[in-house]
């Protein structure tokens, strides 16, 4: 009698399983801190653009910090706390550090769960150290065009979507081509079959699967970026540009990373 092999559904890269693991742990430590002690650890690890742009333009910086005062006291002595305490030396490290804090718990379920969908298959692909480079790489990218769009902006940015979304545009130059990932994002593959090559950008456009996963990424990105306050859907302004800036890198460098692994 012949002995198969049962797949398992879930088949989450140890990688994957880290890099929760480490996102989780961070989360349950700040449940542990004073406010604070949290409001310093954000200082300290966040984004916020306006602290690179004091670099640039001190006068227009202390112009719009002087404006935000004047609507909010609150919002005023926030910001200047945001510019003054942080460590200088942590300055060109949060465009990395800030993946490491999320605003509450559905901020990071909500992303862990989009991590193990789109991460898994791309880390299989990709290898670990591939993966994390593109992750960091796709981080960075979020947080510069944030910057880019936010010059002045003194609110601090949190999350780990930039470089998930970088992840997911990998992932869209090879999901959804025939035989990728057996079928799905957390699919198992067969492996005695050699990985599809990635889709050129013309043949994402000719795919119909493509096109409708990046075409609803952008629509449902803009609308949650957009409307998420008004919506009840988040506390906090989200960073759709920081997603938006992650999501393009990772789908332009994917071919610079994929080593054409068995899946």
């Amino acid at each position: 009698m012949r002995d198969h092999k049962r797949e398992p559904v879930f088949n989450i890269p140890t990688v994957i399983l880290i890099l929760l693991a480490i996102l989780t742990a961070i989360q349950a430590a700040r449940g542990l801190l004073s406010d604070e002690q949290n409001i310093k650890l954000i200082a300290d690890l966040a984004f916020v653009p306006g602290r690179f742009s004091f670099l640039l333009d001190q006068t227009g910086l202390l112009d719009h910090l002087t404006e935000v005062a004047r609507q909010s006291e609150f919002d005023g002595q926030l910001g200047q706390f945001l510019l003054t305490y942080p460590r200088p030396d942590m300055l060109w490290l949060t465009p990395l550090t800030y993946t490491l804090l999320h605003g509450d718990w559905t901020h990071l379920i909500f992303n862990c769960v989009w991590l193990a969908a789109f991460g898994s298959p791309v880390a299989r692909r990709f290898g670990v150290s591939r993966f994390l480079l593109l992750g960091a790489l796709c981080a960075i990218a979020g947080a510069a065009l944030h910057f880019a769009l936010n010059f002045y902006d003194l609110t601090p940015v949190i999350g780990a979507s930039a470089a998930i979304s970088g992840y997911m545009g990998a992932a869209a130059r090879f999901v959804f081509q025939p035989g990728a990932m057996g079928g799905g994002p957390l699919a198992s593959a067969d492996p005695d079959l050699e990985a599809p090559p990635l889709a050129s950008l013309g043949e994402m456009l000719r795919n119909r699967q493509t096109l409708a996963f990046v075409g609803f990424w952008f629509v449902s990105n803009l609308i949650v970026g957009l409307g998420a306050q008004s919506f009840g859907l988040s506390s906090a302004p989200v960073a759709w540009e920081a997603h938006l800036g992650g999501f393009l890198i990772g789908l332009l460098l994917a071919p610079f990373f994929d080593q054409r692994r068995k899946a």
